[in-house]
């Protein structure tokens, strides 16, 4: 049994923020939703289920497309197809495996982590499973799929890659594992000949997809202070990828630009974060640890606005979409912020419980899944939908 002890109140990051700050508002209660002028016209193209309720698991599940149709999986084991645009199922399969973390899709392919320490693999095109290989530690961060690799961080400080035709172990990193750690990981990004991780440690590097070998590793966030809560880094939940570009932050540490080919760094913010990240081609939205959405210039880094007023509401990492910057919280809420000095537009009651991971955006939808098993689909178009849409979409899983 691994004798290092992960950080239970992780489980609830509001606490964990509440006590890893004690001087800061020790009581403080997630920010009541108040009334807002609704100026973008949001529209809900369907709902299903996939799985059952989880309650406080803080899982990495999160729906994945192939731009047809969304995969999801719930913990239960349950993995289902379904088409995009309408929400009719397409298949669904019952693993009998505790689904901790994905899908990601790619090669026809959809890669979960499990809580048992299992990386499964099945085809997105029936849900059967094509292999399964045990990694031995629970995965809470989704898969990336790159050209005949799978790509998998776990809660052991290890990122490896296995063969996506048989799973045979290809490479492995391994980095320190800290005493403490909040809990959630990175997930891993794909570009081009690289792939790129964060860890626990507050390190984020570059590796060759096919080999494993270190392109570059750098440091965002080093520990200080007398107690291991106060020495606590991590690079949580988020990093994105814009162009040549790695945006990164981490929890008592920075949000960082860094050039993907060099490693060098662009500019750097002090900021600190457990939820993560999203970035467009001028901005980069960052979800801080007290739940403020703040939006940095990607160029510079320096600070554009900031909006309080969902503190401590236990925050996704925000994705833009269309003319808006979207993120949920826990008790279900998809908010849409407007990017350029981030005041709300529109808000929508998506789902029965928490959504944690980010919305996920295909072509003119986006997607949220919440931990009672809702798959929800939005978009902001003015069209009309396809006739029968919610009738096909709300059937449960």
């Amino acid at each position: 049994m691994n004798k290092r002890l992960p950080l239970a109140l992780a489980l609830l990051p509001m606490v964990l923020a509440a006590i890893g700050c004690a001087h800061k508002d020790r009581g403080e209660p997630p920010a009541q939703l108040t009334s807002i002028d609704q100026t973008l016209a949001v529209r809900k193209l369907w709902s299903g289920k996939v799985g059952g309720e989880v309650h406080r698991l803080r899982l990495g599940l999160r729906p994945a497309t192939d731009g047809a149709r969304i995969f999801a999986g719930a913990h239960d084991g349950l993995v289902t197809s379904f088409d995009a645009q309408t929400g009719r199922k397409v298949w669904s399969v019952k693993t009998q495996l505790p689904l901790a973390a994905g899908p990601a899709y790619g090669e026809d392919l959809l890669a979960f982590g499990t809580t048992d320490g299992d990386l499964v693999v099945l085809d997105a095109n029936t849900g059967e499973q094509r292999w399964r290989e045990p990694v031995g530690s629970e995965v809470l961060a989704a898969p990336a799929i790159g050209p005949n690799v799978v790509v998998l961080r776990t809660v052991d400080g290890r990122l490896r890659g296995f063969s996506s035709r048989d799973g045979s172990p290809l490479w492995t990193i391994e980095q320190n594992l800290p005493a403490l750690t909040i809990r959630g990981n990175t997930v891993p990004r794909v570009a081009g000949a690289f792939v790129v991780s964060g860890f626990n440690n507050g390190r984020v590097g570059a590796y060759n997809l096919s080999t494993g070998e270190t392109a570059w590793e750098i440091a965002i966030a080093n520990p200080a202070g007398r107690t291991e809560l106060d020495r606590l880094v991590d690079v949580g939940a988020g990093l994105s990828i814009v162009g040549n570009d790695v945006y990164v932050v981490g929890y008592q540490g920075r949000a960082v630009g860094i050039d993907l080919q060099t490693g060098l760094v662009l500019w750097q913010q002090d900021m600190s974060s457990y939820a993560g990240l999203g970035a467009d081609v001028d901005k980069v939205y960052v979800t801080s640890d007290f739940d403020s959405v703040v939006a940095l210039d990607r160029r510079r880094g320096a600070t554009l606005w900031r909006n309080d007023a969902l503190r401590r509401r236990d925050l996704t990492a925000p994705t833009r979409y269309e003319n808006a910057l979207v993120v949920g919280d826990f008790e279900g809420y998809v908010h849409w912020l407007d990017p350029e000095d981030g005041h709300f537009v529109a808000r929508e009651h998506a789902a029965g419980g928490r959504i944690t991971a980010a919305p996920l955006v295909v072509g003119d939808n986006v997607y949220v899944q919440g931990d009672d098993g809702t798959v929800a689909a939005y978009t902001v178009r003015q069209k009309d939908a396809d006739k029968g849409a919610a009738k096909g979409a709300d059937q449960g899983a």
